[in-house]
């Protein structure tokens, strides 16, 4: 608080300048001296409302790295555990949702059907010895073999050669030392407890995942082949066996995406339980990751590549991919070709610069689509003229003068993402288009004309890993039956390194 002193005020006191009650001293230099300390007064208090701003800073960045050693924590935790068992979180988020009530019980069977069992073969083709693991599989202790105990013999069916074939797997009996369990090691091409062999199961998710067919015509196609003959509950049993290892599979194929250079992302129309939902596409020439949700939020984009992604994203004009970190973002110019060339059929003729708009719209995306062929094909030297008419087009065409709504709609979206059309000019290997996501969902729509999409969000769930895995093995070369006998056999480290394995 300042304060003003008037020496001569009209009630003037002979003692200002000496007053008694302040020891002799002037009541001018009092007023002077606490108006200096009220100065520094306010100055200390400014220093400590920044040093409690810097304070309340420094806090809040320390609980984002606090955040972020946990989450680090927590995925190399997981990358350490997968290769053994799934985590709890899965496990608890898969209890969640299969509590989750999602309409009324489905009818069972009618009182006193018979129920349907596979029969047990007749003959047996080939009988293969398999001796009892050195170590037990649960406590990882020294097994026993008692090879004075009779065999354990699995009947197991698949198809062999181009032929139906029935194995004996003779098991030799060893006992655990420490939890004294009865345990057994799978023999070459043998599933423990499995009527139907691992070759067989490969040719039925096969159908099922790469060709697209339901489950009852999986079941049909099989019959219909002379194979082994099977069940929809089997073929769906196929699913969730194989799914256990494809769902880690398909985990680490969304952490690979997120440090590679350019990222193709797209969405479709899907169904669970009759429901609206949708199908995300996020990959590239190497690899394919989908995911089925009840929501085309962008949050779902964002959570596979991660907050912080900082590759290439090339994808259509949906405002859900606008929230991406990164700067480098390509919009599909394919996407403006067709949306033109639809427009310009219902543009009255009177329209004359609608009409011209929509045109040159068209013959800009083709001139895009040419420039990044030529870059391709070597020939980048030829390039230089046509990026700068490339960027003055633009520029024209987000100024033209139109006299329709929908050329003004179309317009407005060029303006709306005026850097986001010729990323592809400072880096090549970013396409103009994003026809590689386009024809990657492509297979989905058919499929979901067909099936009309998932019952539950775990098969929705089993759907999207599965596909992650089939269409990233085609994409390394793998043949896609042989990768799906090793996901039925081979441990989750071993199925990737099937996975990735070039020829």
């Amino acid at each position: 608080m300042s304060y003003v002193f008037y020496p001569n005020h009209e009630y003037d006191c002979q003692q200002v300048g000496h007053c008694p009650h302040l020891g002799g001293a002037a009541l001018g230099g009092v007023v002077l001296s606490a108006n200096a300390n009220d100065e520094w007064h306010q100055a200390m208090l400014r220093q400590i409302d920044a040093l409690r701003e810097e304070k309340a800073a420094q806090a809040r960045q320390i609980e984002e790295q606090r955040e972020q050693i946990e989450q680090l924590k927590a995925e190399l935790k997981a990358e350490r555990q997968k290769q053994f068992q799934r985590s709890r979180d899965d496990d608890a988020a898969e209890e969640r949702d299969a509590s989750t009530p999602e309409g009324p019980k489905k009818r069972g069977a009618p009182v006193g059907h018979p129920g349907w069992f596979r029969p047990t073969p007749t003959h047996i083709d080939r009988i293969v010895l398999v001796p009892s693991p050195a170590q037990c599989p649960h406590c990882q202790a020294m097994v026993k073999a008692r090879p004075d105990l009779a065999p354990y013999d699995h009947l197991q069916e698949d198809w062999l050669d181009g032929r139906g074939v029935t194995t004996c797997f003779r098991h030799e009996e060893g006992r655990c030392t420490k939890c004294r369990r009865w345990v057994y090691q799978a023999g070459e091409g043998e599933i423990l407890r499995a009527k139907i062999g691992p070759q067989m199961r490969a040719r039925a998710m096969f159908l099922r995942f790469d060709i697209g067919l339901p489950f009852r015509k999986v079941v049909g196609a099989v019959a219909g082949l002379d194979l082994i003959r099977c069940t929809p509950a089997a073929v769906l049993g196929f699913e969730k066996h194989a799914a256990g290892n494809a769902s880690l599979l398909a985990g680490d194929v969304a952490k690979k995406l997120r440090a590679c250079e350019v990222v193709h992302a797209d969405e479709t129309y899907w169904t669970i339980n009759a429901r609206r939902a949708f199908a995300w596409f996020h990959g590239n020439k190497h690899l394919a990751h989908y995911s089925i949700c009840g929501t085309r939020s962008g949050k779902i984009s964002r959570r596979i590549l991660g907050k912080d992604y900082d590759g290439a994203l090339v994808t259509d004009c949906y405002a859900g991919y606008d929230r991406h970190a990164t700067t480098i973002k390509q919009k599909c110019v394919e996407h403006l070709k067709r949306t033109a060339k639809t427009w310009l059929k219902v543009t009255p003729a009177k329209a004359v610069a609608a009409i011209r708009f929509f045109h040159d719209v068209m013959a800009w995306a083709k001139r895009c689509c040419r420039w990044h062929r030529r870059w391709k094909a070597g020939k980048a030297a030829m390039n230089d003229q046509d990026a700068a008419w490339l960027r003055q087009e633009q520029l024209r065409l987000e100024g033209a003068a139109v006299d329709s709504e929908k050329a003004l709609t179309l317009q407005k979206r060029i303006r709306r993402y005026s850097s986001e059309w010729l990323t592809f000019l400072n880096h090549p290997s970013v396409p103009p288009t994003n026809n590689l996501a386009e024809q990657a969902v492509r297979f989905l729509v058919i499929l979901r004309k067909l099936s009309f999409g998932n019952r539950t969000r775990l098969g929705a769930r089993r759907m999207g890993a599965m596909m992650t895995v089939i269409q990233t093995a085609k994409r390394q070369g793998r043949n896609v039956i042989h990768f799906l006998e090793a996901l039925f056999t081979l441990t989750p480290n071993q199925a990737a390194r099937a996975m990735y394995a070039r020829r």
